[in-house]
């Protein structure tokens, strides 16, 4: 091979390690301008209301991330529109590392519920961590004369058309996983909307509605008052909060309804530098590991979780995939 001053070959060579360093040179100089994240306060924007579980979640990690990085990180309540108003708003925020928001799985139901702003992930929103997730628990009120699936699927036919069920939130993995365990056996039953699922599990405590799928936090009092029963966890494995508690596909239940529940994710607006990303998704993953932490979240309902950034992609369009095949199969919208 000619690489003899002024041969082609040489020529080619010294412009590709010319623009190696150029590269190398961009890169250093991208880490180093951030190199001091963060040097001010940092927004974590969630879609909810001060109280809700992803609020819960969200104030527990931005203390403990301001305790590790020297500066503080405030929650902003924007709620509204199925969290929608809250996550629009951290997609538009300069991508500088100072703006974060906390979804939950409600987002991946956005394409059924809105024309515009789908939420797309690389478009709207990069992944920095999973936080967590609530397993949901097909519940009952407690006068219903059922204790196990078998006989709440023997009822439920006996009675086709006369059940109802709560949900609280149009497109939440709850009221889909509700959905999907209609249809899958093969009856009708009365859809009752509530404000919340706390709203539903007191419904469901209180006669007016048969049943529900809920996550623990909004079924645990009443469950240990003895109003509600709990029938199967909606995953593909027990739930260390009930580990009692039988799966749906244990059961023979469908396993449409595996990990259908609430789930959490910290995302940053697209285009956020990735040394921002990578430090934050390491300081989240050390928070997560904090036994303070584990203990906190377990008592509010919620399984650690913790990953990469490209884990939490991959998680989010797997949710979103799942999303729209089930809804494909129930023709399925929210629009109004």
């Amino acid at each position: 091979m000619d690489f003899r001053p002024g041969s082609t070959l040489r020529l080619r060579a010294v412009r590709f390690a010319r623009r190696v360093t150029l590269l190398l040179a961009l890169g250093t100089a991208a880490w180093l301008a951030h190199a001091d994240y963060p040097e001010r306060s940092v927004r974590m924007v969630v879609g909810l209301q001060a109280g809700a579980s992803t609020d819960t979640l969200a104030r527990l990690v931005a203390q403990k991330l301001g305790e590790r990085l020297g500066q503080p990180f405030v929650i902003e309540n924007k709620p509204g529109a199925a969290t929608r108003i809250g996550m629009e708003s951290m997609s538009k925020a300069p991508a500088d590392g100072y703006t974060l928001g906390v979804a939950n799985a409600v987002t991946t139901s956005f394409p059924l519920m809105f024309d515009s702003f789908p939420f797309v992930a690389g478009k709207d929103f990069v992944p920095i961590t999973l936080l967590g997730r609530a397993p949901s628990f097909l519940a009952v009120r407690a006068s219903l004369p059922v204790h196990n699936v078998q006989e709440f699927v023997a009822y439920a036919k006996a009675h086709n058309g006369k059940m109802s069920y709560g949900q609280g939130g149009n497109g939440s993995n709850p009221h889909l996983a509700a959905l999907t365990l209609v249809k899958s056996l093969g009856i009708q039953a009365v859809e009752v909307a509530y404000k919340g699922n706390a709203p539903t599990a007191v419904a469901v405590a209180g006669g007016e509605v048969d049943f529900a799928i809920l996550e623990y936090q909004a079924v645990r009092p009443l469950v240990e008052a003895g109003k509600l029963r709990l029938l199967a966890v909606t995953e593909p494995e027990r739930s260390v909060l009930v580990p009692s508690i039988p799966t749906s596909g244990e059961q023979g239940l469908t396993r449409k309804l595996d990990g259908m529940t609430p789930w959490f994710m910290l995302l940053a607006p697209a285009g956020t530098p990735a040394p921002v990303v990578a430090l934050l998704n390491r300081h989240v993953n050390e928070v997560l590991k904090n036994p303070e932490v584990k203990k906190a979240m377990l008592a509010a309902g919620i399984e650690i979780a913790g990953s990469s950034s490209e884990q939490a992609l991959a998680y989010f369009q797997q949710q979103r995939e799942q999303v729209a095949r089930l809804a494909r199969e129930m023709n399925l919208s929210f629009k109004n």
